[in-house]
């Protein structure tokens, strides 16, 4: 069980106890998996918040669809389900795997949560579902960490393909990476 110390009194830490850390998790699709974390984001957090203070997991997989994060996804009604529904909620279960073992002891004052993710919904055309699924997994994420208040920090897709006939989806997403921001 992961566990939090955001509320815990410091009075109660001794000079044998953990220091606090600021987790963050990085996960999602080919953007996240290719993201070299040494080059920018680790110096730049390590610098913010001390070596000793900062665990990073990441666990990225290009091409994968929302499903295989989150538990309880269910295409648009009328829609017809993916072929690999076996699938869904694996990449999660890796993900938290790796949170378990990375966090091991460690005394969490932040959890915060780096999402890159979209292309492959919005190319199967999952758009209509897609802001219900991320608030979906967010809520997933804080249950099983056992937390109300982790950050989720969304990195919306890009302009590739706005104008696109192919992927009628693609805004649909996009703007859902922002409502689901928004709220």
């Amino acid at each position: 069980t992961l566990s939090s110390s955001a509320h815990a009194d410091d009075a109660k830490r001794t000079p044998l106890s953990p220091p606090r850390q600021h987790l963050f998790i990085m996960s999602g699709q080919s953007n996240m998996q290719g993201l070299d974390l040494n080059l920018s984001f680790i110096p730049a957090i390590e610098a913010e918040f001390g070596k000793e203070g900062v665990t990073v997991v990441k666990d990225a997989l290009g091409g994968q669809p929302i499903r295989r994060w989150f538990k309880a996804w269910k295409p648009a009604e009328g829609q017809a389900s993916p072929a690999d529904q076996k699938g869904i909620g694996t990449l999660y279960d890796r993900l938290m795997k790796k949170l378990r073992t990375g966090t091991q002891g460690k005394q969490l004052e932040t959890v915060t949560c780096c999402w890159m993710q979209g292309e492959k919904d919005a190319k199967q055309g999952h758009g209509d579902v897609y802001a219900a699924s991320l608030k979906g997994l967010i809520q997933q994420l804080s249950a099983d960490l056992n937390l109300s208040d982790v950050n989720f920090v969304i990195g919306r897709l890009s302009d590739f393909a706005l104008d696109s006939k192919e992927i009628p989806d693609w805004n649909v997403v996009r703007d859902a990476q922002v409502k689901v921001a928004d709220a």
